[in-house]
């Protein structure tokens, strides 16, 4: 076989628009997706397609060195949206010809499908001609077994009471996406994962494929920052949290109020989180908490990566509550700043954060041992700075663009020689990509 002198021909398949989100005048892009989607575009040897869901129907265009194939939604309409949401309807195969015939268009020497949450790694079980690898971000299917950490199931009685009425329908349509994952899992040939955790649960979930470990590229801002020691008698806490059940919320004002029954001084900033959110609303009414102000804790809302950034740089401890993770990007960007963390041992945590040596790991759903980590770190700064210390170093080797690049491309490569080999193939294989730091 020769080397082809044509660009090697990548197909995405993505939750997110990636680097289209100006393009679509959109607010956001994707976080880590379009870090990786910045890297592997500067390469010249390559050309990448990108298929996303849209709201909207449009027609694909090109941004930059990419082709985007929009792909639009089953229940686009608001009122469709809603009547899915009560009846626990999620998309299975409705978009399978649409992927088919993007592939056909697109004719990709791989295909990379980053993530298992939606239905775009179906494809697994009717493209054979082509390989194509899945992207393990998080696992539905561990994740659902974890989806009541912490709020027990009286919530149910709750939830009207706290005006979230689709609590259990969530929960249901998240139990038929962790079905179609096992589908496409069980189906891969090719597996990319980063933690010890997603790399057990693929040798279970997906028992044919070869796993290769890649990293993340993190968002710029935060390669750009180095946290300093403050000066504050009145330490403060940074969390950035989801509204999502297994995030830990509950753990957060269960922590707060052990604090304050001891009358530790704190302020404990919650990102991502406002007032209005459902399941704001639904802890505190399962906690009988009024008024959070009065634990000290603020919600601060979604913020920009640039606000999270100032924000990091501003708080004395970085705080990770989820009750289940694979490798949580904030956890990710803490580690960048170099601020000192205490997160729960939870998923693939323990592969990104060490210890007692890169910080603090302790049980998820347990307040005291949070509270008691929390009031630990403020007793002994200087190890616990020198600790942040070498979490920072740790984190910008193992999220440096370049050397997740490689990690990308030289995969792609084996899965390619790999696919042509099993097959017998006598199509060209595409030239070696150079990549130059």
């Amino acid at each position: 076989m020769v080397n082809s002198e044509r660009p090697l021909r990548v197909l995405w398949f993505a939750n997110t628009p990636g680097l289209s989100q100006h393009h679509l005048n959109k607010t956001s892009g994707g976080g880590w997706i379009s870090s990786l989607q910045h890297g592997v575009e500067s390469l010249p040897d390559v050309k990448l397609g990108f298929v996303f869901y849209s709201e909207d129907q449009i027609e694909p265009f090109a941004v930059g060195n990419t082709r985007y194939y929009p792909v639009r939604k089953i229940g686009h309409s608001k009122k469709a949206r809603l009547l899915n949401r009560v009846t626990s309807k999620t998309e299975y195969k409705e978009n399978l010809p649409n992927f088919l015939r993007i592939i056909k268009d697109f004719q990709p020497d791989i295909i990379h499908v980053h993530g298992t949450e939606f239905s775009f790694g179906l494809i697994v079980k009717h493209v054979h001609d082509i390989p194509i690898v899945v992207s393990i971000q998080g696992n539905l299917t561990v994740y659902e077994k974890k989806y009541f950490s912490g709020i027990n199931m009286p919530a149910f009685i709750q939830q009207l009471k706290a005006g979230y009425p689709f609590f259990k329908a969530d929960f249901a349509i998240w139990k038929k996406r962790s079905k179609i994952e096992q589908e496409i899992l069980a189906g891969t040939k090719y597996v990319f994962g980063r933690t010890d955790w997603d790399k057990r649960i693929s040798l279970v979930m997906a028992p044919k494929a070869r796993y290769f470990h890649v990293d993340e590229v993190m968002r710029e801002p935060f390669y750009q920052i180095k946290w300093e020691p403050r000066s504050n008698n009145t330490p403060v806490f940074l969390t950035t949290c989801s509204a999502s059940l297994y995030k830990g919320f509950e753990t957060i004002i269960d922590t707060a109020r052990a604090l304050k029954d001891i009358r530790f001084p704190f302020t404990w900033l919650v990102a991502g989180l406002k007032e209005e959110d459902a399941l704001v609303k639904l802890v505190k009414k399962i906690r009988n908490e009024e008024n959070l102000e009065e634990l000290n804790i603020r919600l601060m809302g979604t913020l920009s990566a640039d606000d999270l950034v100032k924000n990091l740089l501003q708080a004395d401890i970085y705080v990770q509550v989820s009750h289940i993770e694979n490798s949580p990007n904030s956890l990710c960007e803490a580690m960048l700043a170099g601020i000192p963390i205490i997160a729960s041992f939870a998923g693939g945590t323990s592969s990104l954060l060490q210890d007692r040596i890169h910080g603090v790991l302790v049980q998820n759903g347990d307040p005291y041992a949070l509270a008691g980590g929390l009031i630990e770190i403020t007793q002994d700064p200087e190890n616990f700075v020198r600790m942040a210390r070498t979490a920072y170093q740790a984190a910008h080797a193992r999220h440096d663009a370049h050397t997740v690049v490689q990690q990308l491309m030289t995969a792609y490569t084996d899965i390619i020689r790999e696919h042509h080999a099993q097959h017998n193939s006598n199509a060209p294989l595409p030239q070696p990509i150079s990549i130059n730091k």
